[in-house]
């Protein structure tokens, strides 16, 4: 791993600086990185751009727009639309230009059934839902449990179907 070009989206965020720690702790040193400024995610074009000068081997998904609660209540269908647009071009670009490794972070309140219960039990991020069985979602954040059910089961489909290196979700 520490000869890998790593890319980490959303490196200036709390669980992307910490990836970017635990990278350096292990010794890689071939770490791309780019500001909001520099790279705009929601722009397939960008990220294509991006990929094919670039070139990464793996690829840290923890972009995403944030804001908290208020924040994400306030503008849901931005919230919504950013963070469709920035899983689906970095997961299609990481695809595309046959990246070894893809792995795709999301906050509990997306990846996890809303009655999850504590302590967490493992659960099938493929198959369970942000929300109860009555369809209700994570009543606190409903347009970030939406935005990630997608990216979520796009890395494991690709895997399953090109037989494509190491995809997966975690939560954060």
């Amino acid at each position: 791993m520490a000869d890998a070009r790593v890319y980490v989206a959303g490196h200036r965020g709390m669980v992307g600086a910490a990836i970017m720690r635990r990278l350096m702790q292990a010794g890689v040193t071939d770490i791309i990185t780019r500001s909001h400024s520099e790279l705009d995610l929601t722009s397939q074009q960008a990220l294509q751009a991006f990929f094919a000068a670039e070139r990464p081997r793996q690829v840290y998904l923890a972009a995403a727009r944030v804001g908290g609660i208020h924040a994400n209540n306030t503008y849901p269908a931005e919230s919504i639309y950013d963070n469709l647009m920035i899983e689906a071009n970095i997961i299609h670009a990481a695809y595309q230009h046959g990246v070894d490794r893809l792995l795709f972070l999301g906050s509990s309140c997306m990846i996890l059934p809303i009655n999850a219960g504590h302590p967490v039990k493992r659960v099938n991020y493929a198959t369970e839902v942000s929300h109860d069985k009555q369809g209700r979602y994570e009543k606190d954040n409903p347009a970030e449990a939406l935005a990630g059910i997608p990216g979520r089961g796009a890395g494991p489909g690709r895997k399953n179907r090109y037989s494509q290196g190491d995809q997966g979700t975690r939560a954060a």
